[in-house]
């Protein structure tokens, strides 16, 4: 066993587990947070963006050609505390997340004290310019994004509520044993190519099939995968591991030798292929009308119900540059002066965890490359047209974890209210998170601008805040059914 101590002059503390499960998500996650958009997913006036849920909507549009202008989406919830409503705004919050603000003592973090798993998830999309163009039984879209996906999956309450403090009473003269919990993020850049086809077309019924391949660019990635950890806390500043068995890669970034100078060289650190796949099924109002040969003058057909299914974001990332993998197998350490460990940067902080396991600074580093997974889901989508503008959608999202180290989108059940006409769209998602948190969003429409959240009561502070969330879209489409003429005027219908 090896009794550890602290590098000449670390004076401040701020300790391991500390540094393991917060530390990465705050200097990876700046300025990064999103969800589904449901709103903005289930209008049929918006074209590519229900790609996003199912690639197999793309023929289900009441547009032929969707250009995607610009949409963002953020979003962070947690089980791991909230913060205080009357000393913390969102715009504070939102400073917090851009990096302007991180040490800023009017943002009030409050853990809760409960036993009992908690969970993380930050995530964003910024979609850029993206195309789809439908002609009669199919549909194709080009695309590229930039998105992020943090999360902490299974993390042990003690940990966020003694906030890495030993002296704290949570920890303080107690024994833990954990298992299988981890903490990852993943940034990238992705080209996607999306194609739906109407496969089966007959009377009252289509049934489509959908795929997207992406082009994955992976700017940086992180995970701490701890398959078990034993430790007691015999007093303020001593941490007593009995059994460490986990692993951490990370390529960031960020100089790891200063956390203060970014290591854009290269941009890309790795690069990897995704794959959407998607199935829907339509019970139609009317049957088809064939026969038109112009793109815009094929005709839409109203649907009474459709049922969907799909798998997103399959695939992973490889990073080869600028990256590191420790792993400490079933190892104990006596970890003294824990309460003065100052991490003074990236390297000197793994140097002194491998030489507190190994007697060695190097010996926990066992690789230069790693591979990370998408956080891919199975999901199930359900929209019921009542009557002329009025529509009722559901969904269901539920994560797939192909490894301990995966990062993870939360599981998702959402009711979709919305009334949805060419110049406006509305609707109310009431959404339940990781089974647990329900929220209430809005989403509003005018023409091909959208805006809106899954989370009201953030925006308006009506309690505290344990998370937040805000989307809009500008797009230019044009519907079905209507072509442009300069001799019987800006748009008539080509069909009459």
């Amino acid at each position: 066993m090896n009794n550890g101590t602290a590098e000449s002059g670390y004076d401040i503390s701020i300790g391991f587990v500390r540094f393991v499960l917060i530390g990465l998500v705050l200097f990876i996650g700046k300025g990064l947070m999103a969800q589904q958009m449901l709103g903005l997913g289930f209008d049929n006036y918006n074209g590519a963006a229900g790609a996003a849920l199912n690639p197999a909507s793309l023929t289900n549009s009441k547009v032929y050609l969707d250009v995607n202008l610009i949409t963002a989406d953020f979003f962070l919830e947690s089980n791991m505390g909230y913060f205080d409503k009357d000393s913390t705004s969102l715009w504070k919050l939102m400073q917090m997340a851009r990096g302007h603000s991180a040490q800023n003592q009017d943002v009030v973090f409050i853990p809760y004290q409960e036993k009992g798993k908690q969970n993380l998830s930050i995530t964003s999309r910024i979609q850029g310019p993206t195309i789809m163009l439908q002609d009669g039984r199919q549909a194709a879209s080009i695309g590229i994004a930039f998105r992020t996906v943090s999360s902490g999956v299974n993390i042990p309450y003690q940990f966020v509520a003694s906030q890495g403090r030993l002296s704290d009473s949570v920890l303080l003269h107690h024994s833990f044993d954990d298992n299988n919990f981890n903490i990852s993020s993943l940034s990238w850049a992705e080209i996607s190519l999306s194609y739906a086809y109407d496969l089966i077309e007959r009377e009252d019924m289509k049934l489509t099939v959908g795929g997207s391949v992406k082009y994955l660019m992976g700017v940086s990635g992180a995970y701490i995968a701890t398959k078990n950890f034993n430790f007691s806390v015999p007093n303020s500043k001593t941490l007593d591991i009995k059994n460490y068995d986990g692993e951490m890669g990370f390529a960031l970034s960020v100089d790891y030798d200063d956390y203060n100078n970014p290591d854009f060289d290269p941009v890309f650190k790795g690069h990897g292929i995704g794959l959407d796949i998607g199935i829907l099924y339509t019970k139609l109002k009317t049957f088809p009308k064939p026969g038109e040969k112009r793109l815009c003058a094929k005709p839409y057909t109203d649907y009474v119900y459709k049922i969907g299914v799909s798998l997103m974001d399959f695939g992973s990332i490889r990073f080869n540059n600028h990256t590191q993998v420790h792993q400490i197998d079933n190892k104990a350490a006596t970890w003294e002066h824990f309460d003065t460990v100052q991490n003074r940067s990236i390297n000197s902080t793994m140097r002194m965890i491998s030489d507190v396991f190994y007697g060695s600074p190097t010996a926990s580093l066992t690789g230069t490359s790693m591979n990370m997974s998408l956080p891919t889901t199975l999901s199930i989508q359900f929209d019921y047209h009542f009557r002329k503008n009025l529509y009722l959608g559901a969904y269901l999202q539920q994560p797939i974890r192909l490894r301990l180290k995966s990062i993870r989108q939360p599981p998702v059940l959402g009711i979709i209210p919305r009334y949805e006409s060419r110049m406006f769209g509305a609707s109310l998602p009431v959404v339940v998170y990781n089974y647990e948190k329900v929220r209430l969003g809005a989403s509003l429409r005018f023409y091909s601008l959208t805006v809106g959240t899954e989370n009201l009561g953030a925006l308006f502070g009506t309690g505290d805040l344990t998370g937040m969330d805000f989307y809009f879209s500008m797009r230019f489409n044009l519907d079905k059914g209507s072509c442009l003429s300069y001799k019987k005027g800006a748009c008539f219908n080509a069909n009459k």
